[in-house]
């Protein structure tokens, strides 16, 4: 069966992968975050209900659950933006006397079975069984818990369209802006009949065991599954038709201001040439900077920020610091790895490399700061979160997502869009991204608890100032160890090209 023998053939290419046995330490990591999570999420689902019970004494808690269950899709489909797309992964199989059509078929079916799709029951079982059994009884919570299920697998499908739609095309981001943006206007005209309320019904009739309820999904299961059959087709035959285009050389002159930096100035030019001219970087660059100015603009909804909304506040003005370092920087050494041989030709490359890198990414700072100067002036977001997140990046986060040079051993294409390899290069770099991500944030609510927010700040950007001022020293240090290990990064980088 080409279900069974695709897995298969998955298995066998992650061991035999040479990042197979180096990897296996960040696995049992991420393993192990997965199991925090998981505990957490079923923290949570006991927690809920006493909430409840108290903050809407007038509602059932699996009624003000379901409500928020828009939200929570929503959070799923973000989460998702981490994986892979099919066509990402049927490039190993295009030479085969296989139907394209059907190898898609069988990876949207993969798509639909993923164990991420059962993450969420860590949070509505417990929840269920604590609420819904009084009432529905054990038949209410398995039938609770296989509606929740679908949602997810439609929400898997659904996020699958969106990405490879928007891999082809960054317009096609609008696509979910006007989707959830509909949403919010629905449930803001029409607060007793909106989407809140659509899916508390939907919530109570999964409880009641309703046929139509789970026909109703499963169509948009299938509708959506059809969906992307055709369109991940297209866009394959599209990726595989197209034509090089022949570089312009009109544009030479671009960057000349940088001449005046030497060869680090050169390397800078090499760095912004990468991002601007090669599809791939390109397209993670527009995707982010898109992001970023939606995430800088919902500042301007968090002028006065209370404690239930520290969370929120700090991971939009962390998000908008650190996306293009997650989204581009975390490949360090994958995308050289198309060039390395060359680079390694002349002694100290690697160290003006490093610097460059640094240097473009400190710039780039300059984007998510100019794009949450509204929420400066006008929104009342703090001055000092904002200098003490921007040095916190520069100095700490910065210099930690380079240290993935030291790990980083798979070549990134960097023109296929559509089949290119899979999100990330190994598991450290969702380690790096998850340090990012949270890490100012715990930083900042554990320093809360003994001083207050302005002197935390303030600590949080004394915290980043070592890194840039000795930015010459971590950089050599870097090149040191990479040059060390060079025969065998180029080794590997060669074999996964």
């Amino acid at each position: 069966m080409l279900f069974t023998e695709i897995r298969r053939n998955q298995k066998l290419a992650a061991r035999r992968s040479p990042m197979y046995d180096r990897n296996r330490f960040a696995k049992f990591l991420i393993y192990l975050f997965v199991a925090f999570w998981a505990a957490y999420l079923v923290l949570i689902g006991v927690s809920l209900p006493f909430v409840f019970e108290k903050g809407f004494s007038g509602m059932e808690p699996y009624d003000v659950l379901n409500a928020c269950l828009p939200g929570i899709l929503f959070l799923d489909f973000l989460l998702r933006f981490l994986f892979p797309t099919p066509t990402q992964e049927i490039k190993p199989y295009l030479l085969l006397p296989v139907r394209k059509q059907q190898l898609i078929n069988v990876l949207l079916v993969q798509v639909g079975l993923k164990a991420f799709n059962l993450f969420w029951l860590f949070l509505f079982v417990p929840f269920a069984a604590m609420t819904v059994v009084r009432f529905f009884g054990i038949a209410g919570v398995v039938g609770y818990a296989a509606g929740i299920w679908l949602l997810m697998v439609a929400n898997a499908y659904w996020s699958v369209l969106v990405r490879t739609l928007q891999r082809r095309h960054t317009a096609w981001v609008l696509l979910p802006l006007g989707f959830y943006g509909l949403q919010l206007l629905a449930e803001s005209l029409f607060p007793e009949g909106g989407i809140s309320c659509f899916f508390m019904t939907l919530g109570e009739a999964f409880m009641q065991g309703r046929v139509l309820a789970y026909l109703g999904v499963l169509v948009v299961i299938v509708l959506l599954g059809f969906l992307n059959s055709r369109v991940q087709v297209a866009c394959i035959y599209s990726e595989l038709n197209r034509r090089e285009k022949v570089p312009q050389s009109k544009h030479t002159g671009r960057y000349r201001f940088l001449d005046r930096l030497g060869l680090t100035g050169e390397y800078m030019k090499l760095e912004l040439k990468m991002i601007f001219r090669n599809n791939a970087p390109r397209k993670n660059f527009q995707m982010m900077t898109v992001v970023i100015v939606l995430f800088a603009l919902s500042l301007l909804g968090l002028s006065h920020v209370g404690e239930e909304e520290f969370f929120g506040l700090h991971l939009y003005v962390v998000y908008c610091f650190t996306g293009y370092a997650i989204s581009i920087l975390s490949r360090i050494m994958a995308y050289e790895g198309n060039y390395l041989d060359g680079l390694l030709m002349r002694p100290g490359s690697l160290l003006y490399l490093f610097r460059a890198k640094y240097y473009v990414y400190c710039l780039l700072l300059v984007i998510p700061l100019v794009c949450m100067l509204p929420a400066l002036i006008w929104g009342g977001t703090s001055v000092l979160l904002v200098f003490s997140q921007l040095v916190y990046t520069a100095g700490v986060t910065l210099p930690a997502i380079m240290l993935l040079a030291l790990v980083n051993r798979k070549t990134a294409p960097l023109d296929a869009s559509l089949m290119g390899k899979g999100q990330w290069n190994s598991p450290y770099q969702a380690l790096s991204v998850a340090f990012a991500f949270f890490m100012p944030i715990a930083l900042c609510r554990i320093l809360f608890l003994w001083m207050e927010p302005s002197t935390a700040y303030l600590v949080c950007a004394l915290l980043g100032l070592p890194g840039i001022l000795l930015h010459p020293l971590w950089c050599r240090a870097l090149y040191r160890k990479v040059l060390r290990k060079r025969h065998s990064l180029l080794e590997n980088l060669r074999e996964t090209r």
